[in-house]
């Protein structure tokens, strides 16, 4: 996350498929708090000041009864505000 504006509690907010038969090992740094909201996982990152970067680390293992295609949108908040939204897939092969 590149902050062009101060985001006061930035919070990535991940579909329920990023962990749908895939293990997530480690987050590094670690987030300021997790949530589960409404199914999807949510990573408080707090205070990302303007102009600073955050680089944020996710690990995973891809379980064996994984293939397919996943959805792994995500939206970017400050608080309750969305400021980013990104749909994206990933498909896991054999």
């Amino acid at each position: 996350i590149e902050a062009l504006e101060e985001i006061a509690n930035a919070t990535l907010v991940l579909d329920p498929d990023w962990l749908e038969d895939i293990t997530l090992n480690t987050v590094e740094p670690s987030p300021v708090g997790e949530a589960s909201q409404d199914g999807r996982i949510a990573l408080e990152l707090g205070r990302i000041q303007a102009g600073d970067e955050h680089r944020l680390y996710l690990h995973f293992q891809v379980n064996p009864t994984a293939l397919g295609r996943r959805s792994q949108d995500v939206d970017l908040y400050d608080g309750e505000r969305l400021l980013l939204s990104l749909d994206r897939d990933a498909i896991v092969w054999p």
